[in-house]
């Protein structure tokens, strides 16, 4: 390729056509013009200008921009005139304003003086009575003057001034305190301007005040609740301080109150110049009025100055009443019981070192300690912030936030968890009782009878058609017991009778009753165990016959006890009889001619009629002596039969030649 310039053709590139490549050699290339730029492929606009702006667009856009700021504007403006406007509807409206007619007292309406808290005579005597009203909202005790407003107990104060004024000024100050929310600022319900009923409504905390509370020793209130205290003060004192009304100005015990959550609030702040105007106190003497300044700050104490309302001196407050909280007592409680005017003078005087509250040696120099010393600093620019209160607060609690409610629930918890190691250490001791009881029961009744009248369901009578009962006295006992003393003989029937006891508890019987020297079981009821009751009643009674070789008489060891044994098999009919100390007692033939076959016995024989001894038979391996026809008073004569041992018995049976006849006893 060639390039013309200054009218000659000079070679700008070489084109090799087999491989297709084009190489440029190091000639410039000229362009029309003179110039070494290639020219551009279209116009910068475009071919048809569709790439440029017109003056009218740009002109448009400025239009817009300026119309959509002047609507900026506009907006702001009219923003700033609603909330203007919406201001003074509210401020207008007077939402706080209550109608005194609307307000139900239980009694004559208040006079302004408060319930507890009052002062009266020497500093430090306090009158604590306290009223119990009728009505379901009222119930429990009651700390102030209170009145039932829109279904919703209140606290009711009375300013002694008969006529309210309301400028501006005072309008601004109730709707900045109506406005007011915070958990632990006291809520302010509304005002009443009805001459002469000039009212403060406030929410009523039914707890107290906090004076009220920490001088009350029925109270016991742990370190965490006192802890809790301090920190909802300092909580709804920065709250106030970063609000429109700036400060208390009155900060004390008596201005923070409790509800019912334990949650403690600051009260009575603000609505000065609603409050402004009003009457002496006729009801407040000069110590009272001196026990109020006890919470002042000294800058405040000069009169010289007027103001006596700033942040710092509402910080020397909440010191002084840190030192409440503490000591659980009235201010400067520790310092000799001096009088509260004497204590006001020594504070405005700026003594060094500051007078200030007593506080025991005991309690240390820790972080409260410290905190509690910073807020009542003479230098008022040194005293802490509420905000860094807080802050000092919660590394008194180890870094958490302090929350009354939180520990109730932590303590809840505990307790619930040693209520539940209580009640399971509660339900062993009466399962332990209850199976004592039942034990006790099931030898009074049997066990399937006593389960049911537990249950509470009727005990019907049951027949039985196979049973032996077993029936056993004490022969010569008559003349025993006329030897004998009382005591002897009962000790003497205890110890035979718990000897048969043991013996029974071997067997498959039933321990139906003892009469006197009379003993009574029963086999094949009320479990039934086919024939095997004839067999249990054999073996129980060579046992026992057994048991008289080795028992003796304690108060007569060289006598021998005579047992004399009657049994007999038949059916018969059991059952529960009388509701009071009931008794499962037998009925039938079969139990009177048991008893017959008792009476009718020899000592130291088991005297066992035909049909038990077929029985017997049936079963094997007892060995049993024929005794002949028997008369039986009621009976008749009856084959019966004496049993004198079986397999397998090698236990030793008494010497039936030391046997006493029925007619000679040997106890004479």
């Amino acid at each position: 390729m060639k390039n013309f310039h200054n009218g000659k053709m000079q070679r700008v590139a070489n084109y090799f056509r087999h491989s297709e490549k084009l190489e440029f050699t190091n000639s410039s290339m000229y362009w029309p013009g003179g110039t070494v730029n290639a020219p551009k492929g279209r116009p910068d606009c475009g071919f048809d200008n569709e790439f440029c702006v017109s003056p009218v667009v740009w002109k448009l856009a400025v239009y817009v921009l300026s119309a959509f700021i002047a609507l900026i504007i506009c907006m702001a403006a009219l923003l700033i005139c609603y909330r203007r406007k919406a201001f003074e509807v509210s401020l207008q409206s007077q939402q706080w304003k209550v109608s005194s007619a609307d307000v139900k007292f239980t009694r004559k309406p208040p006079d302004g003086r408060s319930i507890i808290s009052m002062f009266s005579g020497s500093f430090g005597e306090v009158s604590l009575s306290s009223k119990i009203f009728d009505d379901d909202e009222l119930r429990g005790q009651v700390f102030t003057n209170v009145a039932i407003y829109k279904s919703t107990v209140v606290a009711v104060k009375k300013l002694r001034k008969t006529h309210a004024h309301l400028s501006r000024t005072i309008l601004m100050e109730l709707k900045e305190v109506y406005d007011l929310q915070h958990p632990n600022i006291n809520r302010f319900i509304g005002a009443s301007v009805d001459s002469p009923n000039i009212w403060i409504l406030t929410q009523y905390c039914n707890k107290g005040s906090l004076q009220d509370v920490l001088n009350n020793e029925k109270l016991k209130l742990d370190w965490m609740f006192q802890m809790s205290f301090a920190s909802d003060v300092a909580r709804g004192m920065c709250f106030l301080h970063k609000s429109s009304i700036g400060c208390h100005g009155d900060l004390r015990s008596s201005k923070c109150v409790i509800d019912s959550r334990w949650v403690c609030k600051i009260t009575d702040f603000g609505l000065e110049k609603f409050k402004g105007g009003q009457k002496a106190n006729s009801y407040i003497g000069l110590d009272a009025e001196y026990h109020r300044l006890l919470w002042r700050a000294p800058e405040h104490l000069d009169e010289k100055k007027s103001s006596s309302r700033s942040q710092m001196g509402d910080v020397y407050s909440y010191g002084i009443i840190l030192q409440e909280i503490l000591l659980r007592g009235l201010p400067y409680c520790r310092n000799d019981f001096m009088e509260a005017k004497t204590i006001v003078n020594k504070v405005r005087k700026s003594e060094t070192p500051p007078f200030r509250p007593l506080i025991p040696s005991t309690f240390g120099d820790g972080l409260y300690i410290k905190m509690m010393n910073s807020c009542w600093d003479e230098d008022p620019s040194v005293r802490p912030r509420f905000s860094d209160i807080l802050l000092t607060i919660k590394r008194i609690n180890n870094g958490k936030d302090i929350n009354i409610m939180d520990n109730m629930i932590l303590l809840m918890e505990k307790y619930t968890d040693h209520l539940e190691e209580v009640v399971r250490e509660r339900t062993e001791q009466l399962e332990e009782e209850k199976q004592k009881t039942d034990a006790l029961l099931y030898r009074m009744l049997p066990k399937i009878v006593a389960e049911q009248l537990k249950r509470g369901e009727p005990v019907t009578a049951e027949s039985f058609d196979q049973v032996t009962i077993f029936f056993s006295d004490i022969v010569g006992f008559t003349s025993l017991a006329a030897i004998s003393k009382p005591l002897q003989i009962v000790n003497l029937l205890n110890d035979l009778y718990t000897c048969f006891d043991n013996i029974i508890d071997c067997h498959d019987v039933y321990k139906v009753e003892t009469i006197g020297d009379s003993y009574m079981v029963v086999s094949g009821l009320p479990n039934r165990n086919g024939i095997n009751h004839a067999g249990e009643i054999a073996n129980m009674s060579l046992d026992l016959l057994s048991d008289m070789c080795c028992f003796k008489i304690k108060h007569l060891p060289e006598k021998q006890l005579q047992l004399r044994i009657g049994i007999h098999s038949g059916s018969c009919v059991a059952g529960v009889v009388g509701l009071k100390m009931p008794r499962y007692c037998l009925f039938g033939d079969t139990v009177n001619t048991a008893s017959r076959m008792e009476s009718s016995g020899l000592a130291l024989r088991i005297h066992v009629s035909s049909q038990c001894k077929s029985l017997l038979d049936d079963i094997g391996g007892y060995y049993t002596e024929e005794r002949g026809w028997t008369s039986m008073k009621g009976k008749g004569t009856m084959l019966t039969y004496f049993l004198n041992g079986r397999e397998g018995f090698k236990k030793p049976l008494p010497d039936l030649s030391k046997a006493a006849s029925l007619e000679e006893h040997t106890f004479k």
